[in-house]
């Protein structure tokens, strides 16, 4: 007789509904995988719609959250309700009665990482959540598992499908930002309400797990600079590639330095043979670079029901095959947390190129007035050109400086743009990451 594994599933929503069909549809494969059958015994879902849609008989119907994680035929509880307080109360049951715990939730892990690996290594239970980051991507087992004896020393990731498909729609189709974002919420890439997606916090919970578990330290979301990509406009991405070559891209940065860690999610400048170039739409990726295996990358959907499916169900696979007995203990957890946080480097001291468009006026002595102020500054000029056209009663002036401090550049154009007889609106400057 096959042995069955009974999992719990709280919420059958986008990525609940296709964790279930996956199920379904590759039994016969998880069977041969794991040695047995991972049995659903356990569902709790308040939309009687999602739950008639999926044919979830009422006799696995939990009453509640408590009851799914102490149910003692769940041998795994699969949290996909999200947010934050009513999951962690779910994840923390689950635990404390000794299940193991598989989660897509971001949020959760992101903020709440070193009670739930703390709690979870007191227990001896293991928590997956590899479709936290890129859905089906595996990029959480390549930093625990693949890439274990390596030290990180940066990851530059696309970590969120809707702002990388919003500005490659503006450079391809020379669409403006609402335009892009329009289109976006047309596809579902996004819900009406994009702020989780275009300011950034997506992808700081995303960078938050994976610096965790690169530095061996939480890693707080609220430690990441964030900035998104709402204020972006297409004339800056045509003539960024036209000018100098360069491609637009959300990135989520993690440097670690002698002094700290570089952690910062914002709009990006890349040249147009880097790698993450080449990332387009929706697609994710990680670019990893490690001292002993060198740059890896990895690439994929990273949202979406199947591509997150995926990932859950790979969670779920290597926790079965170690409940049937068919792995010498659990799959390795990240190592505990250690005490306190990474020493983070602020913004203001990080060093950058950067592509600075100024509206002046067109009369002589601006570019001279310009680049003594940012001479003054430590902020010396790499390229310049001047278009002879007039945009909204002012002429653009871009340059692209040498790598400077952050906080030189912001000190340089606050007084530039305080000069309103020459500077008809605020300067845009945009990070390049060589």
């Amino acid at each position: 007789m096959v042995q069955e594994i009974g999992i719990g599933i709280a919420g059958l929503g986008t990525v609940g509904g296709g964790v279930v069909e996956m199920l379904r549809r590759t039994r016969p494969l998880i069977r041969s995988v794991v040695g047995a059958d991972i049995v659903i015994r356990r569902v709790a879902e308040l939309d009687e719609r999602r739950l008639r849609a999926l044919r979830i008989g009422r006799n696995i119907r939990a009453g509640s959250l408590e009851e799914l994680a102490r149910d003692p035929d769940v041998r795994i509880v699969v949290e996909l309700i999200g947010g934050t307080s009513a999951a962690h109360s779910l994840v923390a049951s689950a635990l404390r009665a000794g299940k193991h715990v598989v989660t897509a939730n971001k949020a959760l892990i992101a903020t709440r990482w070193r009670s739930i690996l703390s709690l979870a290594i007191r227990k001896g239970c293991a928590v997956g959540f590899e479709a936290s980051v890129m859905a089906g991507v595996p990029v959480i087992r390549a930093l625990e598992q693949g890439l274990a004896g390596n030290r990180i020393r940066s990851i530059l990731g696309i970590l969120n499908g809707t702002s990388n498909f919003i500005v490659t729609r503006m450079a391809e189709h020379g669409e403006e930002f609402a335009q892009s974002l329009s289109e976006a919420r047309k596809r579902g890439l996004c819900e009406a309400e994009a702020s989780l997606d275009v300011d950034g916090h997506d992808a700081a919970q995303k960078l938050s797990i994976l610096g965790s578990i690169a530095l061996g330290k939480w890693l707080p979301p609220a430690l990441v600079f964030r900035e998104g990509i709402r204020g972006l406009e297409h004339y800056d991405l045509s003539e960024a590639r036209e000018e100098f070559g360069y491609v637009l891209r959300p990135l989520a940065i993690l440097k670690v330095r002698d002094e700290g860690v570089e952690a910062r999610v914002h709009p990006t400048f890349v040249p147009a043979e880097h790698p993450l170039a080449a990332v387009s739409d929706e697609f994710n990726a990680a670019l990893i670079d490690c001292d002993a295996a060198g740059p890896i990358m990895l690439t994929g959907k990273g949202a979406g029901a199947d591509p997150a499916a995926s990932g859950v169900v790979s969670d779920l696979i290597a926790l079965a095959r170690a409940v049937a007995g068919h792995e010498r203990g659990l799959p390795p957890l990240p190592r505990a947390p250690a005490p306190g946080t990474p020493a983070v480097v602020p913004i203001a001291e990080v060093e950058n190129k950067f592509y600075l468009r100024f509206s002046v006026i067109d009369k002589p002595g601006v570019l001279s007035y310009i680049s003594g102020v940012l001479g003054r500054n430590g902020v010396s000029i790499a390229g310049c050109y001047q278009r002879g056209r007039s945009m909204r009663g002012s002429v653009p002036v871009v340059m692209v400086t040498h790598e400077a401090r952050e906080g030189n550049v912001r000190r340089a154009l606050a007084q530039i743009d305080r000069a309103r007889s020459i500077v008809k609106r605020k300067t845009v400057a945009i990070r390049i990451e060589e």
